[in-house]
């Protein structure tokens, strides 16, 4: 029996390998092998699709990745994970939500949600972590921005060594006579 659920793997299996294009009642259902009629039975919109698809991206892509983030033992350790778990998920569906965000507003809401839980969650793992002597605003928004950068640059397809590079990146700062201005 297909269920909603079948229909968001649907949609996230057409984000990994058509992007945003291929999120259509049409193209999911020739995907499902069902009539289009099908989808109408579980959503009554495709706007209500969009907003269940979306959901269930954030609570994978924010809340799980962050709470698999925190059980980190030091700073590094945290942010380590941060960006690993953020590379290891699947990249093409990340890239593709991020391209979709720039032409519908409800995708962006979404998007500028779970970047802005991102960040504050880097910000907070930084100023938990660290002295008064570092600017924990500053390092949480560069690690953000690895991340985004990481997963649009293609070092996502590295996890291991772009943590590697991270936690190198990190001792330095540590180490420096880093000073905020």
């Amino acid at each position: 029996m297909l269920t909603r659920d079948h229909w968001i793997a649907a949609g996230f299996d057409a984000l990994d390998h058509q992007g945003y294009q291929g999120i259509s009642a049409e193209q999911l259902a020739r995907r499902l092998n069902v009539t289009r009629g099908s989808f109408y039975h579980h959503f009554r919109s495709r706007d209500e699709f969009v907003h269940a698809l979306l959901t269930a991206w954030e609570a994978d892509y924010a809340d799980r990745m962050l709470a698999h983030a925190a059980a980190g033992s030091s700073l590094e350790d945290v942010l380590q994970r941060y960006l690993t778990i953020a590379a290891e998920k699947r990249p093409q569906r990340e890239t593709a939500i991020r391209a979709w965000s720039r032409i519908d507003p409800l995708v962006a809401e979404y998007q500028q949600r779970v970047d802005q839980t991102r960040l504050s969650f880097a910000i907070s793992a930084c100023r938990a972590r660290t002295d008064g002597s570092v600017d924990a605003e500053l390092v949480g928004r560069m690690v953000h921005l690895c991340l985004i950068g990481g997963q649009e640059s293609g070092e996502r397809s590295m996890p291991a060594i772009f943590g590697q590079r991270v936690q190198q990146a990190l001792a330095l700062l540590r180490a420096s006579s880093f000073r905020p201005s």
